[in-house]
């Protein structure tokens, strides 16, 4: 969490132009769409790292245990970067809470359809979003949610179901696959 906050602040609202299929060849994406990534691998990891045995013979509810710590984290995130965009500012670290929730609801639900390989599905989401998500340099489509300014509703909406799509998806297969 540390790292998440440091990267937002070192970053706050810089942007770089990047390569992109849309109508200019270019998009100026803001480098804090890319911030998240680490913070939602740490928490895929955390969730691998488990011993087959004696979580299936076990009394303890893990699939619980480990939704509470997915609650845990994004709502810490979300917390900070609320937190850290007042301080400074900057609703582009606002809107990091947000793509935080979105990206590991999606990083749960690739974890239900793809065990491992589930990891790299938010990192996919940012190429596709950098390639094919722009309309115009600056302007984003609604579908894409996380170059999205912090009070576009649809956004907001958007992370909030994929994050509990996640949940759900992981609470019906952590099991399956300890």
């Amino acid at each position: 969490m540390a790292a998440f906050l440091v990267f937002l602040l070192l970053i706050q609202d810089k942007a770089s132009a990047l390569p992109s299929f849309g109508s200019s060849g270019s998009v100026t994406v803001r480098l804090a769409v890319f911030v998240p990534i680490p913070l939602v691998a740490a928490l895929m990891m955390s969730l691998e790292s488990r011993m087959k045995a004696p979580e299936i013979s076990g009394i303890r509810r893990v699939a619980l245990r480990d939704t509470a710590l997915v609650v845990a984290v994004v709502a810490a995130a979300v917390s900070a970067s609320f937190a850290l965009g007042a301080l400074t500012g900057s609703q582009v670290a606002q809107a990091a809470g947000r793509n935080v929730a979105f990206l590991t609801g999606l990083m749960l639900l690739g974890r239900a359809l793809f065990r491992q390989s589930g990891a790299l599905l938010p990192t996919a989401w940012l190429m596709t979003v950098v390639l094919v998500g722009f309309r115009t340099s600056n302007d984003p489509y609604p579908w894409t949610i996380v170059p999205e300014p912090v009070g576009a509703p649809h956004a907001a909406a958007g992370a909030v179901l994929m994050l509990i799509v996640g949940i759900l998806a992981q609470l019906r297969t952590s099991r399956k696959f300890a």
